[in-house]
């Protein structure tokens, strides 16, 4: 006898329906084991070529510092000849693949979310590396993530032709940021800010989250429960002198944030560039690699190393122009066409720009100042200021900052507003077709 349900639907019925969910869920599943194991290889890989770069530039920084523009357009040649989708963060790429993938055709986004895009995006990311680009891997990590995802999702539409497919996208970018900062959390946070828009998250947010929480374990299991900027040492201020140093860091970082997303995102900053992509990446890596050399190696990279040595040692400190050379290099690292994030280095230019204005400022923690900066210039270059927060917070177990964070990043992305109006990777993803008159009246 067959157990009848209230809708009159049979309990055999029911089960078969059920079969299809159970196959689903375990695609997601699969899939973000796939992306840590990925997240974690990527990382190594690129820490490796970092480490090399560091160790060449100590040992002949003027020999290294010749090469870098020809490593620029080495790496700028692999995007422009065989992926051009894999050029930049990867994160306009995600969104650009989400909102089609409920319109369009896949053959009309399948380039942005391929399996050789993803390759071809670690591969020019590597060789920046080695060239010193102030870039990071984050960006790149939701795109390969977002790629792997496309992949398992586009296999288990062959047997399910219904299954929401821009749910696996949704899923791929939010797994992808939590396995590249082995936050979980941040991950969910940018699922819900930046990745996934409206009402449409709810009909498949416990999958989101349960891909971000295993894609974040799987990493964490393979290299440990390790904090990305450490731990660092300092003594707290009080709480209202906290949030007003928050505040005074948030104005200034939100405004240099918001006019680092204007650089990268409006033409007119950027006209004395050649329109040549072979000169435009030489000429990029000229620039970075006088502005690495003056700075003796420390704007070179994604920051994380010289950031992390700074909050490690109880007396740090950071050279007050370093925010603005490593704020130079990064924009003319990304404006060379080749593949690579702005995370890591944002995090970076932040951490100095707020060490530098507590320090001019005379405020007593040099290193709370650096992560105020951190969020704020995080929050006015992405403008999500919840992400912001989590990332940092996870990253550095800062939890009682909690609140000089969130005032920090809420003003930061008020001020960064009045001179990016739109978010910079929504900008970078459906082009200046739609935002260009708004910015012109700014």
């Amino acid at each position: 006898m067959i157990l009848e349900f209230r809708d009159g639907v049979g309990y055999g019925s029911f089960m078969k329906r059920l079969r299809p969910i159970g196959y689903l869920q375990v695609s997601y599943w699969l899939a973000a084991v796939g992306v840590g194991l990925a997240a974690v290889l990527y990382a190594k890989l690129i820490g490796l070529f970092q480490g090399l770069y560091f160790l060449g530039f100590e040992k002949h920084p003027y020999l290294l510092s010749s090469i870098t523009p020809l490593i620029f357009l080495g790496a700028t040649a692999l995007v422009v000849k065989l992926a051009p989708q894999s050029k930049g963060s990867g994160i306009p790429q995600v969104l650009q693949a989400i909102e089609f993938s409920q319109t369009s055709e896949p053959s009309q986004y399948a380039d942005l979310i391929s399996v050789k895009t993803a390759f071809v995006k670690v591969l020019s990311t590597s060789i920046g590396i080695l060239g010193g680009a102030a870039l990071g891997r984050e960006g790149p990590t939701v795109q390969i993530s977002a790629s792997l995802f496309a992949l398992t999702g586009t296999r288990m539409k062959r047997f399910f032709p219904k299954i929401d497919f821009h749910s696996y996208l949704i899923a791929g970018g939010a797994a992808g940021v939590a396995a590249a900062f082995n936050t979980p959390l941040a991950g969910i946070t940018f699922a819900l800010e930046e990745v996934a828009h409206g009402s449409s998250f709810a009909k498949f947010k416990e999958w989101v989250m349960l891909s971000v929480v295993i894609a974040g374990v799987t990493a964490q299991a393979l290299v440990g429960d390790f904090l990305y900027f450490g731990h660092p040492h300092f003594q707290l201020p009080t709480l209202a002198m906290a949030i007003l140093q928050a505040l005074v860091i948030g104005v200034v970082a939100g405004f240099v944030g918001g006019w680092f997303a204007r650089f990268l995102a409006y033409r007119k900053y950027t006209r004395f560039l050649p329109t040549s992509w072979w000169m435009r990446a030489l000429v990029c890596g000229a620039f970075c690699s006088i502005l690495i050399f003056i700075s003796h190696g420390d704007a070179a990279g994604s920051g994380y190393e010289v950031t992390r040595r700074f909050m490690d040692n109880p007396s740090g400190k950071l050279p007050l122009l370093f925010p603005v050379a490593k704020f130079f290099v990064t924009a003319f690292s990304y404006l060379s066409g080749m593949a690579g994030g702005i995370f890591s280095p944002c995090l970076s230019i932040g951490s100095g720009v707020g060490y530098s204005v507590g320090a001019l400022l005379h405020f007593a923690s040099p290193k709370s100042c650096a992560l105020f900066g951190m969020v704020a210039f995080f929050a006015g270059v992405v403008q999500a200021p919840i992400t912001a927060v989590v990332i940092v917070m996870e990253m550095t177990d800062e939890h009682l900052l909690i609140l000089p964070f969130l005032g920090a990043a809420y003003l930061a992305q008020a001020v960064a507003r009045w001179v990016m109006p739109t978010p910079l990777y929504s900008y970078l993803a459906f082009g200046e077709k739609n935002n260009e008159e708004i910015l012109e009246a700014f």
